[in-house]
């Protein structure tokens, strides 16, 4: 049995005009956590705590990206 892959990982800009309260609903929605902090206005969220199969999270990351305070998400595997 090989080692267990990390949970996913993605890059996300937030909306100028995102709220705290905003942001820290949008983690909890989608079970992140940020961490890694604003290198160039983008933040390191994880995603859960298990890692998720290609599909799932090609899902994830086009429901984030229709979120109407993230104006960038991109894969940081």
């Amino acid at each position: 049995m090989g080692p267990e892959a990390p949970p996913p990982r993605a890059l996300v800009r937030f909306a100028p005009d995102a709220r705290v309260a905003d942001i820290m609903a949008l983690l909890d929605n989608y079970q992140a956590s940020i961490i890694d902090g604003a290198k160039g206005g983008l933040f390191r969220l994880q995603f859960a705590n298990r890692a998720m199969g290609r599909d799932e999270f090609a899902g994830l990351m086009r429901k984030l990206q229709d979120e109407k305070i993230v104006s960038l998400a991109v894969d940081a595997q």
